[in-house]
């Protein structure tokens, strides 16, 4: 048996804590060595929380003390370009949190780099790994529901989870270029591209509903196009409660998944007439239904696993297997080159 990967994580939010952590100690043949955050008391608490041998403060000295197959970057976006250079300068795989990088410069800068030193980076895109995101993927590419006419998705964020990153006037979010816009586009973002292939944001519309004066915006609606059809995005921070809502628009029918739930509906087909209507509601009734059941078995059984887990399986399958990681440059690359057109716009 090959020896296990050895993984270190940098950035012990929740991010790490939710998701990249619990996913990393649940994969076969790989051993998480190491995490590194600047707040001492939070990355000794997280090691101790999760077990975890070692824990630092210094990225450098992070990487001069462990041989590390695997970085794992769960830091704020500003971060991202320099410590996936570091890292692949140290002979590290990379994985990373959306955005990999700001700009179309500084993406192409760490895709050179990683081409000459033989490293595989994977920028995150955990909606599209979700298992009901994975099962609509299939529906479409099967031709269930004709050909893509277009797609909106609904991001709406919870104003009592998303207040503290908007309220607190020193919070990393608000130096981005479109503060927290700029790190929750990327999700609807990948979501439209894998639908609708690449898409040009034709027009942006903002709004703003809280007095701070360090937020950009806490509302916004992007109108996109490509070659397949039009595709729009929504996104809130003053939603009551955290909800993802895409429909998926085709020839034939069209498909509504509601992520959170893992829930997946088909409507739009058969005919005018009642009986036509009544049995599109037995048939969206009983999707619920069994998605529902499904989903709470799998839950209860241990069965169901994260778009998080499933993307960073693939991506250390990639490094055992040397093949395509799960996400490629030219995907995150396409991510990238729409939120800087977006942010433009703004």
């Amino acid at each position: 048996m090959n020896e296990p990967l050895k993984v270190a994580v940098i950035g012990c939010g929740l991010i790490g804590q939710w998701h990249h952590i619990p996913s990393l100690l649940k994969i076969s043949n790989v051993k998480l060595v190491a995490i590194c955050d600047e707040n001492e008391d939070l990355a000794r608490r997280v090691a101790r929380t999760f077990g975890i041998g070692s824990y630092y403060t210094d990225f450098s000295k992070m990487l001069g003390a462990e041989q590390v197959n695997i970085m794992d970057i769960c830091t704020p976006p500003q971060t991202h370009k320099d410590l996936t250079m570091r890292a692949i300068e140290a002979g590290c795989h990379v994985l990373v949190e959306k955005p990999i990088a700001l700009n179309l410069r500084d993406i192409d800068e760490i895709e050179k780099a990683a081409r000459v030193n033989n490293i595989r980076v994977c920028q995150i895109h955990n909606f599209l790994f979700e298992p009901v995101m994975m099962k609509a993927c299939t529906v479409v590419s099967e031709g269930r529901i004709g050909n893509v006419t277009g797609i909106d998705i609904q991001m709406l964020g919870s104003k009592s989870r998303d207040e503290p990153m908007l309220v607190d006037k020193k919070h990393w979010c608000h130096s981005l270029p479109a503060g927290i816009l700029t790190e929750m586009l990327p999700h609807p973002i990948y979501l439209a591209v894998a639908f609708l292939g690449k898409v040009e944001p034709v027009q942006t519309y903002t709004g703003k509903s809280r007095s701070y004066d360090w937020v950009v915006a806490d509302e916004i609606r992007v109108v996109l196009k490509s070659e397949k059809g039009v595709g729009t995005i929504s996104y809130s921070c003053n939603s009551a409660k955290n909800k993802v809502i895409i429909d998926i628009h085709g020839t034939r029918r069209h498909l509504r998944i509601d992520l959170w739930n893992s829930v997946m509906t088909g409507y739009g087909f058969g005919t005018e007439t009642r009986t036509s209507r009544a049995l599109e509601n037995l048939l969206q009734s009983f999707s619920i239904l069994t998605n529902t059941t499904s989903t709470t078995l799998n839950v209860i059984t241990g069965k169901f696993h994260c778009g998080h887990y499933t993307l960073i399986r693939q991506f250390i399958q990639s490094i055992q297997n040397n093949s395509e990681p799960p996400v490629t440059f030219q995907q995150a690359r396409d991510v990238i080159e729409v939120l800087e057109k977006i942010t433009a716009q703004i």
